[in-house]
């Protein structure tokens, strides 16, 4: 049993990496489950990039869900956290999402709503809480460090989703 590969991360995506963007190639290999939104406003920075206003109300942004192994999770981040493709604005989050539905009215409903990773815009700087640069959060490498443990036992989405709750949001 490997984890690393066999785990399904879910990973939504609204921007680039969507089916038809430019840069729909790093999907390559991932299981789109289908169109999902999540409360906020999709916004265009100056330089041209996409990123979601989470505050701006009832404003919907579409986007799709994959299922992603972490060899791809690690090819997304590079591009959205590492490259010179954008301007490294770009941090690992969670995010609720609500499946689409054409014929409906978009209904931010939490009881159909999923939890799934994004990249979220970084629009401040990242507060290192505990104030020790080398204990900072690395949501990505920590994610390894998960999948690589326990390898007899198949991790299942909602134990990646759960770990990485606490992760990133206890201190």
């Amino acid at each position: 049993m490997n984890n690393l590969t066999n785990t399904i991360i879910p990973v939504w995506v609204f921007g680039t990496l969507r089916k038809g963007g430019e840069l729909a190639y790093y999907m390559d290999g991932s299981l789109m489950k289908g169109f999902y939104y999540c409360q906020g406003q999709l916004m265009m920075s100056e330089n041209g990039n996409a990123f979601i206003d989470i505050e701006a109300g009832k404003a919907a942004t579409l986007g799709e869900l994959y299922y992603v192994d972490y060899a791809c999770l690690q090819r997304i981040n590079h591009l959205e956290s590492k490259s010179g493709e954008f301007p490294k604005s770009y941090d690992l989050d969670m995010i609720q999402i609500f499946p689409f539905d054409s014929d409906q009215n978009t209904v931010f409903d939490i009881k159909n709503a999923q939890w799934a990773f994004f990249y979220k815009r970084r629009s401040e700087p990242v507060k290192i809480k505990n104030g020790d640069w080398l204990q900072r959060k690395r949501p990505i490498e920590e994610l390894g460090k998960f999948l690589s443990t326990e390898t007899h036992v198949p991790h299942t989405e909602n134990d990646v989703l759960n770990y990485m709750k606490k992760y990133l949001y206890e201190w």
